[in-house]
C-alpha cells in the first residue's frame, strides 16, 4: 500500500492544494490591484525636528537602552550565580529523595 492511501486520494489532495493556491493567488492579486488603484492616500506628515532636538532625543534613547542593557546583564549574572550555588549545594549534600 502506498503512503497516500490510494491514487484517487492523492489526486484529490493535489487538486485541493492547487485550488487553495489558485484562490490565494487570486486574493493577493485582487489586493494588489486595489492598493495600486488607491495610491498613496494615507500620507503622514511628521513635524520638523531641529538638529539639537534630534540629538537630545537620540541621547535619551541611548541612555534608556544602556540602562536596560545593564539591568539585563545584572539579572543574568545573578541568575547564573544562583544556578551555580544551587548545583553546588545539590552536589555537596547529595540530596536523597
Amino acid at each position: 500500500m502506498d503512503p497516500w492511501g490510494s491514487l484517487t486520494m492523492l489526486i484529490k489532495k493535489q487538486e485541493a492544494a492547487k485550488n487553495r493556491k489558485a484562490a490565494l493567488k487570486y486574493e493577493l492579486q485582487k489586493r494588489r490591484e486595489s492598493q495600486l488603484k488607491k495610491g498613496n492616500q494615507t500620507e503622514i506628515e511628521f513635524p520638523e525636528v531641529s538638529k539639537e532636538e534630534m540629538e537630545t532625543l537620540k541621547d535619551k534613547i541611548r541612555k534608556k537602552y544602556k540602562a536596560q542593557r545593564i539591568k539585563t546583564v545584572i539579572l543574568d549574572i545573578c541568575l547564573f550565580i544562583f544556578v551555580l550555588l544551587l548545583f553546588y549545594f545539590i552536589l555537596r549534600n547529595k540530596i536523597k529523595f
